[in-house]
């Protein structure tokens, strides 16, 4: 795949679409009616999003036959191509980097939630694992800070204390998740192939 990298929000929407082949409309409507939204830089970026990931080979778009009634304008139903399927993959393969897990966490949860039906269950509990040693280590950091701090004001304390409550929580979330995903047996895959 020559060129630039893809963008985080590219990144969801070829995952979106993995998960099911969408017309711009569909996907505007995820956006805007479920917290999908977060990962959409602004209202207009959609369409050109799309057009460049169809340029770059990684979305095939055909007519929408649904949609193509007297006053309604012309839609596009997207399908993943096979290194559009690639790039997901290598996109949900990508290891956590301990270095920027704060800033990023939004974005491991969402391949975590992609994952299910392109992963085995050994790469997701691998990947979690990993995500678990990147949040306790994070959090260690701030336990330290928060123990040493001469923080006068008291605003600052009370911000840290949210910032450690909020990354124990992750850290509990992504225990639990293992020691459930751990237990129970692997859902049946629709698609082997999707491991490409």
């Amino acid at each position: 795949m020559a060129g630039r990298e893809l963008t985080e929000f590219e990144q969801v929407l070829l995952g979106m679409i993995a998960a099911a082949p969408s017309t711009g409309y569909d996907l505007k409507q995820a956006f805007a009616t479920t917290p999908m939204g977060i990962y959409q830089p602004s209202s207009g970026a959609l369409y050109p999003a799309l057009r460049r990931l169809e340029r770059r080979g990684l979305l095939r778009a055909e007519p929408d036959s649904a949609g193509n009634g007297p006053r309604s304008r012309r839609r596009f139903v997207y399908h993943l191509t096979e290194p559009g399927r690639s790039a997901h993959a290598a996109w949900i393969r990508r290891p956590v980097n301990p270095a920027t897990i704060a800033s990023d966490m939004p974005l491991h949860l969402m391949r975590f939630v992609m994952m299910e039906w392109v992963l085995p269950r050994d790469e997701v509990l691998a990947f979690l694992a990993d995500l678990r040693d990147a949040l306790a280590a994070f959090l260690d950091g701030l336990e330290r800070y928060a123990a040493t701090a001469q923080l006068q004001e008291r605003h600052p304390p009370l911000a840290l204390d949210h910032g450690i409550a909020t990354y124990t929580a992750g850290l509990a979330w992504t225990k639990r998740t293992i020691n459930i995903l751990s237990r129970e047996p692997a859902p049946g895959r629709p698609d082997s192939d999707a491991e490409a």
